[in-house]
């Protein structure tokens, strides 16, 4: 597995390129996917502060591995930020964002010690958030599941975002099912896939078994 280490593994402490789209809140899923060496991720959006800070001691409470928080920017803004400053007071190390501008919101994330990672469609998309600050970006095609801001396909978008900001982590999106799909898009440029649609599956998750 030392061979799948890239610079991003390194810079989020994970042993395994695999970041887990933010699919679920639940703690026993994020915690699973961190304790086999990936990064779980909480879908913190639609949780309230207090339900996000419970999840926050429960993820704590079963891994001492890293993981992170997913915030959809628009609702963000709506509920104040109180959720962003619930996670980054609990000393979250990694927070991801999308479906907005990530702008009012990276310094913030720096100043609490916490990484920025924001989701684009487009190597335009790209290279302005790195402008902003972000520290890493997920490249997202058209074939990912839930919400979907790329209009081509991973294949096609991942070397054109790697070739657009050289010098940023890069994290490809959008149909990474097993690892042909990583091995592919590590040979595209990416650090890392960002899974979501083939974890559904986990024993972990918390979906309607239906």
């Amino acid at each position: 597995m030392s061979k799948l280490m890239t610079p991003l593994c390194h810079a989020l402490g994970i042993t395994i390129p695999v970041i887990a789209a933010p699919i679920s809140a639940s703690p026993e899923f994020v915690a699973a996917v961190s304790n086999v060496g990936g990064l779980g991720v909480i879908q913190a959006t639609w949780l309230s502060s207090e339900e996000l800070r419970k999840a926050i001691a429960e993820v704590r409470s079963r891994t001492d591995r890293p993981f992170g928080v997913n915030f959809i920017l628009s609702l963000t803004v709506e509920q104040g930020h109180a959720n962003l400053d619930a996670a980054l007071e609990e000393g979250v190390p990694v927070v991801s964002t999308f479906w907005g501008d990530p702008a009012p919101v990276i310094e913030r994330i720096h100043s609490a010690g916490a990484m920025a990672i924001h989701t684009v469609g487009s190597a335009e998309e790209a290279r302005r958030v790195v402008d902003l600050g972000v520290n890493a970006v997920v490249a997202q095609g058209v074939e990912a599941g839930g919400h979907v801001c790329g209009e081509v396909s991973t294949l096609v978008l991942v070397p054109t975002v790697v070739d657009a900001v050289p010098d940023t982590h890069v994290i490809a999106a959008g149909g990474i099912a097993d690892g042909r799909g990583l091995a592919a898009v590590l040979a595209l440029g990416a650090e890392a896939a960002w899974v979501g649609t083939r974890l559904l599956l986990a024993r972990e998750c918390n979906i309607h078994p239906a």
